[in-house]
């Protein structure tokens, strides 16, 4: 098997039993007692042990041993994020949503406390200490905190085990991930639960316990419609404004991501998908040479095109959209030109048939081409003919090829045609060069064959997979098959796809969840404020007023917290469209459609929250209203 390098370990390409393969890393877990400075110093003389048998090897290296990344198993200094990015994100989704129920929690706690602060003048007037009654409500908003922590340690559990198997079927090894919540984690989930409260339900707390006991004595229960509290920027109102506002910002992120995820599903990889196998395999973990290799690939090869329904067949050393990837550093023999980086791949002669990729240019490799003594050639793709040759024909030049690893520099490859693009990811921009040699002029121990197919039914599919490996089995029982699968499956399992897929269903979820918070937050405020103005709303019906009309103004001054949420949550999505719209596939930042799809469901179920609290002062009985206290 080999491995692709960075440029941090000079774009060498090595199989993984050579011992100057240093790409590998190893991870290892310390026993009890043990510390990093006793297992450095065994590791240095390990090290040392190594240089002498093996100078040429490992002159001048040592052993260290360090922490584990938590985003990242990547010691590289040049590291992409493609995993601290999705963590980031799904711990901001996560605090937005905790923002969310914690301004709810707030908004009752102001709601109950304004009900209840008679109660309070009576009890400070009656000698009752305010640290009491302070400590009595921090307390009442803690417990709150602390069976929603609890919840949500039910629900993590359940979320990490479901977000493991996920991704379980991208990683070539058993994934384990302990979801039981250990102490670290009911520390964070309770320390979480002291700050919502802290921010959330002690400030109020030392608002309401103020002695102000003349006014608080005399208030009646609509003190709020006299003194103004229904005002649109209250203390209150302000809250549901946070929500609506937030909550509208992870709609526009799910969306973002819905699109993204809907762009990746109709995206041209460059290859065909529909009625393709995947077969891979690796000779040298069966203990075979380069020589009984390359005979082992051409039997395999000729058996598969012979099998009934096999329309093409060919082998590459990689695939798109897999975990390992080659690379070479081309430029045009004989010029002084800055360098291309390409994808390299090593295929046989119907590869582009067999895969599906169009032949824009020249021709394809053909028999004489498969021996090792063949005059070396290349067909590069559309997109690094360009680059080597922005004005000129690629056909018939030669290029310069470094940067192989195990095999030397090749100074003279005839360029013989011209492919379509090929995507190789999704994510990170548009396509990267490519370039293609016989495979018998190159050798790799990992190899897959690619297979097309008649078109078959899911049950056919199934027994054809079960053949393809009777005839792997029948050819060298020795051999492994390290992998069988639809091409299409294989794709869509991809790194890529999945975090576009997960991002889409988790920013959905989050969305939801914080839709719901906010409707409730909102239809509370209002519902709160007809009960506690029905004496001033029976007054307005006793005098005139109609119900319509007392719907309606009730209903205004819920859409005017509604729009002045939406506006703040307009400029919030704007900010996070600009964020996401590196990370997602085609898809506009600002797009059109997403944000007004989220606007409108934000309106509609925030209408309908307004709506029943209005319903219900419209049917307020004037003379029930008039006795009201």
């Amino acid at each position: 098997m080999y491995e692709s390098m960075d440029n941090d370990f000079d774009g060498a390409v090595r199989p993984l039993a050579a011992r100057d393969n240093y790409a590998l890393l190893l991870v290892g877990r310390l026993r009890p007692g043990q510390t990093r400075q006793s297992v450095d110093g065994r590791l240095a003389s390990l090290a040392a042990g190594l240089a002498q048998t093996y100078p040429a090897e490992y002159r001048d290296r040592t052993l260290i041993a360090h922490p584990l990344s938590r985003l990242s198993v990547s010691t590289s200094p040049t590291d992409d994020g493609s995993v601290a990015i999705p963590a980031t994100l799904l711990l901001a989704m996560a605090a937005v949503v905790l923002l969310i129920a914690a301004l709810n929690v707030a908004n009752m706690t102001l709601a109950r406390g304004a009900a209840r602060r008679k109660e309070i003048a009576v009890r400070l007037a009656l000698g009752g200490g305010r640290g009491a009654i302070v400590q009595q409500l921090f307390l009442e908003g803690l417990l709150l905190a602390i069976l929603g922590g609890a919840a949500g340690l039910v629900l993590s559990y359940g979320g990490t085990t479901l977000f493991a198997h996920s991704i379980s079927h991208m990683v070539p090894f058993e994934l384990v991930v302990p979801a039981a919540p250990d102490a670290r984690v009911l520390a964070a989930t309770m320390g979480f639960c002291l700050l919502s409260t802290l921010l959330f339900g002690f400030l109020p707390a030392l608002n309401l316990s103020r002695p102000s006991l003349i006014s608080d004595l005399r208030a009646s229960d609509n003190a709020d419609a006299a003194s103004g509290r229904n005002r649109l920027f209250s203390r209150r109102n302000l809250l549901v404004i946070a929500q609506v506002s937030l909550s509208l910002t992870l709609l526009t992120a799910a969306g973002l991501f819905i699109r993204g995820s809907s762009s990746v599903a109709s995206a041209d990889p460059g290859f065909s998908l529909d009625n393709r196998v995947l077969v891979e395999f690796d000779s040298s973990l069966a203990g075979y040479g380069e020589a009984r290799g390359r005979q082992l690939y051409t039997a395999l090869l000729a058996r598969m095109q012979s099998l009934p329904g096999v329309e093409s067949a060919s082998l590459a050393a990689t695939v798109p959209f897999g975990i390992v990837s080659l690379s070479r550093s081309v430029q045009p023999a004989g010029a002084a030109s800055k360098p291309v980086n390409c994808a390299f791949n090593v295929v046989s002669a119907d590869y582009f048939r067999t895969l599906g990729v169009p032949l824009l240019r020249g021709r394809t490799f053909d028999i004489a081409e498969a021996s090792r003594t063949a005059r070396p050639v290349v067909i590069l793709d559309r997109l690094a003919a360009q680059r080597l040759w922005p004005d000129g024909d690629a056909i018939g030049k030669h290029i310069f090829a470094s940067g192989g690893g195990d095999t030397a520099d090749i100074p003279d490859l005839e360029v013989v045609g011209i492919a379509g693009n090929v995507r190789e990811h999704i994510i990170g921009g548009d396509s990267e060069p490519h370039m293609y040699v016989p495979f018998g002029q190159q050798y790799v121990a990992d190899m897959h064959i690619h297979l097309r197919t008649a078109p078959m039914g899911p049950d056919a599919t199934a027994r054809f997979l079960g053949t393809v490996r009777q005839e792997v089995r029948a050819a060298d029982s020795a051999l492994p098959v390290l992998g069988i699968k639809s091409l299409r499956t294989h794709v869509e399992s991809s790194a890529d796809y999945w975090l576009i897929q997960m991002g889409a269903r988790m920013f959905s979820l989050f969305g939801g969840i914080a839709l719901l918070l906010a409707v409730i937050g909102l239809y509370g405020v209002r519902a709160y404020s007809v009960a506690r103005r029905t004496r001033e709303i029976g007054i307005r019906m006793a005098l005139g007023a109609s119900a319509a009309g007392t719907q309606r103004m009730v209903l205004r001054e819920g859409l005017q917290l509604m729009a002045a949420g939406g506006a703040v949550g307009l400029v919030l999505s704007l900010l996070t469209g600009r964020i996401l719209s590196g990370l997602l596939f085609r898809v506009n930042g600002a797009d059109p459609l997403v944000f007004s799809t989220a606007a409108v469901l934000l309106g509609g179920v925030s209408l309908l929250a307004c709506y029943l609290p209005a319903r219900r002062a419209a049917r307020i009985d004037p003379m029930v209203a008039l006795r009201w206290e």
